[in-house]
């Protein structure tokens, strides 16, 4: 061979060498991990373990929210088609066992599923056929069932596992539960009340899955696998009494019904400590199906409708007037039926009565437009500002509840010649339900004013609870103040009083009515706000009831009061007053006090 011919030949196949020694270095160093992970990654099916969403309690436990992890069944009809079932036999050659395949496809699978998911195996079977890769067969399967069907084996079904919210109380407190919606990732997320505004600390922490698949659908045993679990919300203690929540509400329910009014409020708080025992809305929202209520009833009207207050600002009047100094309790003031102050405005009494003269005590207890401003003249404009702003009047309280008003508080240079008057008996200024309660509250815990709350405590998946501290109270009035206040505010309820329907027998109940003309529509918001026991208060009380039939507050609100109240003192253990007890009868009342004639 021609030398030259045979040189060309070697330097040919040492290129080609090269060449194959390159492509197989590309593939065993480059390439070959690469294929190697994509053929993993095709074989690998992965899952979530959803996270199971924080229960949210009431103050003694009783689970109020609550979440359970189910699945949704789905199937790959393709990958079912390949399924045999296979038993192990007796083998009479051998004297030992060995597989058999007794049931292909579509059929066997239905026949073993039907069986664990209680369905009728031929309408199962039909739906286990076609060219779907994932198409549902049971919705809402428990994580016993579940584990159930993975245990069959059959390849191509796969779970799709989800948390479901529940709310075993159904409607009580839903205003303030609010609810969930499921998010494009399955997650539930909050969207209304507590499911709101603690949604970060309710939602926990998916766990994730992954195994290994073969062609036919079964489980690589020396595959990878991986299995996460979730880590649980945290829980949620709110300060609600669940009983004395639905007994409100039903009162409340019941008072708007006969007195076709809009809505209803019910808020009851412990003066002490700032802990919302009650916040109730007429019509409360079933969480679990919030489309069945209106939009503009599923949320807290008790901290987001405003209103004015009336007859119950007065209390504020008289708090700054006490507090200044500017009058006593027992200081008489000449009430006719219309006055008129120097600047030429004139006011008069909800009703036609002849001149009279009535202590400052008096004037609070019959709720006097006529003497409530002359009172109010003693005191600079400022002064009442300032005292209406210490109340908390104007700002949010701080409740942990989405949404919630600030109310409408003017300063006294925005004022008017009539303004400046109409304040000191609650009109021109607006409030909430649970502002309107924070006055008699701070009143009751002697002049100093705690932010309300409804949460307790949280609580961690492994047991760790974080109870919320009480808040710092503000110092608003004088104990003096508050308890020539109180006495002054305990003859609202008494006989002669605007709100004797709102006394509770065996105990003391110091409160005020409230009666006011809506400006923007027809009609009037009528409340009683009040406090017992009044000499030792545990709980203060707030009931709202817009546009009633009924016009005064001692006639709407007052009952509800009563009936809330009474159970109240059931609930917390607090015995009717003897001294209160020997006064009724003393005065031949002869009133049932738990179940002893006090005659």
């Amino acid at each position: 061979m021609n030398p030259s011919r045979r040189q060309a030949l070697r330097l040919a196949g040492i290129g080609l060498f090269g060449l194959l020694a390159s492509r197989t270095v590309y593939i065993q160093a480059v390439a070959g991990p690469q294929l190697a992970a994509r053929a993993k990654a095709e074989r690998t099916v992965s899952w979530v373990n959803r996270a199971r969403r924080g229960d949210i309690t009431g103050r003694d436990g009783t689970v109020l929210a609550s979440s359970a992890v189910t699945y949704d069944v789905g199937v790959n009809q393709q990958a079912v088609s390949q399924y045999e079932q296979v038993e192990e036999q007796a083998d009479e050659a051998t004297g030992g066992t060995r597989e058999v395949v007794v049931g292909y496809g579509a059929a066997a699978a239905a026949a073993q599923l039907a069986a664990v998911l209680d369905q009728d195996p031929l309408e199962l079977g039909a739906a286990l056929v076609g060219d779907s890769s994932y198409s549902i067969i049971a919705q809402e399967v428990d994580p016993d069932t579940w584990r159930r069907i993975k245990a069959l084996g059959i390849p191509g079904v796969e779970p799709d596992q989800r948390t479901r919210r529940t709310y075993p109380a159904g409607n009580v407190a839903g205003n303030v539960l609010g609810y969930t919606y499921e998010g494009d990732s399955r997650q539930l997320i909050g969207s209304a009340g507590l499911e709101l505004t603690q949604d970060d600390l309710l939602t926990g922490t998916d766990g994730r899955g992954s195994e290994e698949i073969g062609r036919t659908g079964a489980i690589i045993p020396t595959g990878d696998q991986q299995d996460d679990e979730a880590v649980p919300g945290t829980t949620v203690r709110t300060t609600l009494d669940p009983d004395l929540q639905s007994i409100a509400q039903a009162a409340i329910d019941k008072v708007v019904a006969q007195e076709s009014a809009l809505w209803g409020v019910v808020v009851a708080v412990e003066p002490a400590t700032g802990k919302v025992l009650v916040l109730a809305d007429s019509g409360s929202v079933d969480p679990s199906d919030p489309a069945a209520t209106a939009e503009e009833d599923r949320g807290a009207r008790s901290v987001e409708a405003v209103f004015e207050p009336g007859s119950v600002g007065k209390v504020v009047t008289f708090a700054t007037a006490l507090e200044e100094e500017a009058v006593t309790a027992e200081e008489t003031w000449n009430v006719p039926y219309t006055w008129t102050a120097s600047n030429g405005q004139s006011f008069r009494d909800s009703h036609p009565h002849d001149h009279q003269v009535l202590t400052t005590a008096q004037v609070l207890a019959e709720s006097s437009n006529v003497g409530t401003v002359q009172v109010g003249e003693r005191v600079s404009d400022e002064a009442r500002y300032s005292c209406m702003e210490r109340f908390g009047w104007g700002a949010p309280t701080g409740i942990e509840m989405p949404a919630e008003s600030a109310g409408l508080l003017t300063s006294p240079q925005d004022w008017d010649d009539r303004t400046r008057y109409t304040t000191m008996f609650g009109q021109g200024i607006a409030c909430t339900s649970l502002q309107a309660v924070q006055v008699l509250a701070t009143i009751a815990n002697g002049g100093v004013r705690v932010a309300p709350r409804v949460i307790d405590a949280w609580i961690t998946a492994d047991g760790e609870e974080t109870t919320q501290t009480v808040p710092e109270g503000v110092r608003v009035i004088s104990e003096e103040t508050a308890a020539t206040l109180t006495d002054m505010l305990i003859g609202v309820t008494q006989e002669g009083g605007t709100a004797e329907a709102a006394s509770v027998d065996g105990y003391l109940v110091a409160g005020k009515t409230g009666t006011t003309e809506i400006l923007t529509e027809d009609g009037t918001v009528a409340s009683f706000v009040g406090f017992l026991p009044a000499k030792e208060p545990a709980l203060a009380i707030a009931v709202i009831v817009y546009r009633p039939k009924g016009v005064y507050g001692g006639t709407v609100a007052a009952p509800v009061f009563r009936e809330v109240a009474l159970a109240a003192m059931q609930s917390l253990g607090i015995a009717p007053d003897p001294a209160v007890v020997a006064g009724a009868a003393a005065q031949g009342d002869g009133e049932q006090v738990d179940g002893v004639d006090a005659r």
